[in-house]
């Protein structure tokens, strides 16, 4: 599904041609409950045209056209594939008083109300993690499977949102790079979403490439100091397993033995 694979963004485009003049060509309503009320008013496309004042009716008209599809993909997002989507346009006063649409200080300007009922949200039910590469090599391939898939941020029985879908994946990713696969990558994705049981099957296929070592230590550009005075204090372990920790130890210990700034 769309949603599934976009996310929205402030737009720097629209920003850079607002009008100074502080008018706005339409009053823009969202009722829906609250956290999706404010992720929408946020990111709704049709924010981006309220300060244009000289906006044509054609025009307007074609914003309202997509305006639903643009919802529908944003409720996607959050994980709200099955809602109720209704967009009414009134003149300035003819709103019902239940609307929620506040009287306009223009005669002429138009007040559109958007209003979502987003209907459940959908449940991660499924979360299968698979592996290629060296990490499959060896014995203690199993428990290292097992170890990540508990770890997996993104568990059955939680509300799926593109944020967390994202968010799980690259965690996964960095998992496998803080240590022994400095150079793994996702070779292939999926969330399987069916918005009539408002369920989401999701998939990961992750290559950790070759397993990495320390090799031994390369010093360039010294000139104060010799090398053999550095590696002692960057204690480097050279033959042991890559470790991002370990390197990171070693610069830090660099850095603060006083001999560079």
């Amino acid at each position: 599904l769309a949603g599934c694979s976009s996310t929205p963004r402030a737009s720097e485009e629209g920003n850079a041609a607002t009008e100074t003049s502080g008018q706005v060509a339409f009053d823009l309503t969202v009722k829906a409950p609250d956290d999706v009320q404010k992720y929408l008013e946020r990111y709704v496309e049709l924010q981006r045209y309220r300060q244009f004042p000289g906006l044509q009716l054609t025009e307007l008209t074609r914003l309202l056209g997509a305006a639903d599809a643009n919802v529908r993909e944003l409720l996607g997002t959050l994980g709200y594939f099955s809602p109720d989507i209704r967009i009414d346009v009134y003149d300035t006063g003819a709103a019902p008083a239940d609307s929620g649409v506040s009287a306009s200080d223009s005669a002429e300007r138009p007040q559109i109300l958007i209003t979502v009922e987003p209907g459940p949200q959908t449940q991660v039910s499924e979360v299968k993690l698979d592996y290629s590469g060296a990490i499959t090599e060896g014995d203690n391939f199993a428990s290292r499977k097992e170890r990540y898939q508990r770890n997996w941020d993104l568990q059955p029985g939680t509300g799926f949102t593109q944020k967390g879908w994202d968010g799980a994946k690259s965690e996964g990713l960095r998992a496998l790079q803080r240590r022994r696969y400095p150079t793994a990558s996702i070779e292939a994705s999926q969330a399987d979403i069916d918005a009539d049981t408002n369920e989401a099957k999701l998939s990961v296929l992750y290559n950790s490439g070759p397993l990495y070592k320390f090799g031994p230590l390369r010093i360039e550009g010294s000139e104060r100091y010799d090398a053999e005075r550095i590696a002692r204090i960057g204690r480097l372990p050279t033959g042991q397993e890559y470790s991002e920790t370990a390197m990171l130890d070693a610069q830090t210990r660099l850095a603060g033995s006083g001999y560079y700034e």
